[in-house]
């Protein structure tokens, strides 16, 4: 998006592996095209910082919610082998 005639046409320049030759798509804002963009900033609000966590979330395991029900499911388990053991 050039201001004048004289002044060179911006391309994104992001190099080809394979030829090594720039890329001459227009660049956005960031100064790549929308196909070399580079990495993404992330997210900004505490919003998107709790959709992207919520997005990547495997399974849990290893969460503190998780960590304290499994203590708590260990002392009952604990307390009941003792009353079983009391019991014979």
């Amino acid at each position: 998006m050039r201001k004048s005639e004289d002044e060179p046409l911006a391309i994104c320049g992001a190099r080809s592996k394979r030829t090594g030759n720039p890329c001459r798509q227009p660049p956005m804002k960031n100064g790549r095209c929308r196909l070399h963009g580079g990495k993404s900033t992330g997210p900004k609000t505490k919003e998107g910082l709790l959709r992207s966590k919520r997005a990547n979330w495997k399974h849990g395991m290893y969460s503190v919610e998780f960590r304290q029900q499994k203590e708590e499911l260990r002392k009952y388990y604990e307390e009941a082998l003792e009353l079983m053991n009391k019991l014979k």
